[in-house]
């Protein structure tokens, strides 16, 4: 009996073990062993499996049933991010420990416990109808976590296979065990470097101090321009794309059973700073942003040294949202950056690369084309009966604030929408130390992805 029939745990269990960090090589083989151990599973479920060769990992493309009958595609990431900082674990990071109704090890909950629940449900399904009439795509790549760089290439190379009526992700939150999220936007990313120069070393502060422009003090001038002081980005046509939340999205977010003074206590922050016009939770999914998500330069050690550096770098992102363009607005800040630097000292902005933001309109609400196909349809509809019956709660419909730039490359070249269910809460830690997955989660979704897979192919 598959393992995925015969305990899910322990699929899992197993899974997790395997360090597949795929932003440090010395865990290639950590890659390498997450990535056939998914291989297998597939193949187990009566899936025929090609290893997609990539620059750095190789994409999992596996397809079973008849090209004539629906087609679902189903993506999954096998990598993970590092684990440290490792003094900050309770337990070994790729030893699964279950402790309090939680299965604990990096990768738990991003993305390898969703990936069980799907092929567990998967099982069952086959197991009962062997001649499932659903033509099944997976896509499973290993390089989610370093920002997918191959997997736009690999799509342009595999379009006319990857055509297919719906796409189902569980790489997405909620806000509960209990209340599920069906995710109808992401943001858009779009990260740089700004390095400022000064002098061609560092110079004695004294000595010379007075004579030139720090680069530090310079690039603060320019990091401290980019907002005003109600924190709304001052980039000259940054807001012009943004496209306001439907009503009917202001509406689901009400249900959110998460109040502002939760999540303050959560973070653990005394009140947030949304711009004006906008609460905390409606910032996070409606609105666009541009963080410093690290700011260097000079002497980092303990204790005084009065120099004043070569050089200074901060690291930006901005998070976008529909109709936003990642391009556009990289040039835009990269723009603002080099005008704000005084002419005293040097300054230089790399792009990084990032990705467009991704919205979908359920069938039937306000804003929808009408133009879905029918497996579309019938999914958004079962999917929420299936979810309400498994979890004693029909899903909210919301935009998430995180970034999965793959999904609206997907709807680019391939021109799939995605279904998009949330499997992991806040407090499974994603990307922190202690990360976990909820196992009563696991357990539910598996029986309402079972059901949601069976009535697929019902009247």
């Amino acid at each position: 009996m598959s393992i995925l029939l015969k305990s899910p745990i322990d699929a899992l269990r197993q899974y997790v073990e395997f360090p597949s960090v795929s932003a440090d090589s010395k865990f290639a083989n950590g890659v390498k062993g997450a990535r056939e151990f998914a291989c297998a599973r597939l193949e187990e479920l009566g899936f025929k499996v090609n290893l997609v060769p990539t620059p750095i990992n190789p994409i999992i493309l596996g397809t079973r049933g008849d090209p004539s009958w629906p087609r679902l595609v189903i993506y999954g990431h096998y990598d993970v991010q590092p684990p440290d900082p490792l003094d900050l674990w309770s337990s070994d990071p790729f030893t699964a420990v279950e402790r309090d109704g939680r299965l604990y090890g990096r990768g738990a909950a991003d993305n390898k416990g969703p990936q069980i629940v799907h092929m567990a449900a998967l099982a069952r399904v086959l197991r009962d109808i062997p001649d499932y009439p659903v033509h099944i795509t997976y896509l499973i790549e290993g390089e989610e976590e370093i920002g997918s760089p191959s997997f736009r290439g690999f799509l342009e190379e595999h379009k006319n296979n990857l055509q297919g009526d719906l796409l189902l992700v569980s790489d997405t939150g909620s806000p509960s065990p209990d209340q599920l999220v069906v995710t109808t936007g992401l943001r858009g990313l779009c990260a740089m470097e700004v390095k400022v120069f000064g002098p061609k070393q560092d110079l004695h502060s004294g000595v010379h101090g007075g004579a030139l422009l720090n680069p530090l003090q310079a690039l603060m001038h320019a990091c401290s321009s980019l907002h005003d002081a109600d924190g709304r980005v001052t980039v000259p046509g940054f807001y012009d794309a943004v496209r306001p939340p439907e009503k009917w999205e202001r509406e689901e977010l009400a249900k959110l059973p998460t109040t502002e003074e939760e999540y303050a206590r959560f973070l653990g922050v005394p009140n947030f700073f949304p711009p004006p016009g906008y609460s905390s939770l409606e910032a996070i999914r409606f609105c666009p942003t541009l963080e410093f998500n690290g700011v260097g330069g000079g002497y980092q050690g303990e204790g005084s040294k009065t120099v004043i550096p070569a050089e200074a770098f901060a690291k930006i992102t901005c998070r976008l949202v529909p109709d936003q363009k990642s391009d556009d607005i990289a040039e835009k800040v990269k723009k603002a950056i080099i005008q704000a630097c005084p002419t005293a000292v040097r300054v230089e902005v790399e792009i990084k690369g990032g990705g467009d933001p991704y919205v979908v309109i359920p069938p039937g609400k306000p804003g929808s084309t009408g133009e879905e196909t029918d497996l579309m349809k019938k999914a958004f509809r079962i999917a929420e009966d299936c979810i309400e019956r498994g979890f004693g709660s029909s899903p909210i419909f919301l935009r998430e604030g995180g970034s999965i730039p793959i999904i609206q490359d997907l709807k680019e070249v391939a021109g799939l929408d995605s279904l998009m269910i949330g499997l992991f809460t806040n407090e499974d830690n994603l990307h922190a130390p202690d990360e976990s997955f909820h196992l009563g989660i696991m357990d539910r979704a598996i029986h309402s992805f079972e059901s949601f897979f069976k009535e697929l192919v019902g009247n």
